[in-house]
């Protein structure tokens, strides 16, 4: 799973996610702080990578490639990995499909 990790998403939980072998990006290093959501969404289909973010504003788009939402900010790093392994590893497809993080995952 290929993923773009949201402004709102902890360093920490990147680099966690880094570390385990994910290939995670921020949308402040690919685009820009601010960007419209329409356009992050864009980036992530063409890039094939799923949404990690704590804005459920993602939740309207019909046609993105994946969202895992993290609905604490206060989450662990490591709870928070650990949920998006336990999803990367029972789940085939992605595409418009939303996922709480960790919501019974970690």
């Amino acid at each position: 799973m290929r993923l773009c990790c949201d402004e709102n998403i902890k360093r920490s939980i990147t680099n966690l996610l880094a570390q385990e072998g994910y290939d995670a990006v921020r949308v402040q290093d690919e685009l820009e702080l601010g960007f419209e959501d329409e356009a992050i969404i864009r980036f992530c289909r063409e890039e094939s990578r799923v949404l990690l973010t704590n804005d459920d504003d993602f939740f309207e788009f019909e046609n993105h490639p994946g969202v895992l939402f993290l609905a604490e900010q206060r989450t662990s790093p490591r709870r928070a990995v650990t949920a998006i392994q336990r999803i990367d590893r029972q789940v085939t497809e992605t595409a418009g499909q939303v996922w709480h993080v960790p919501n019974g995952w970690a």
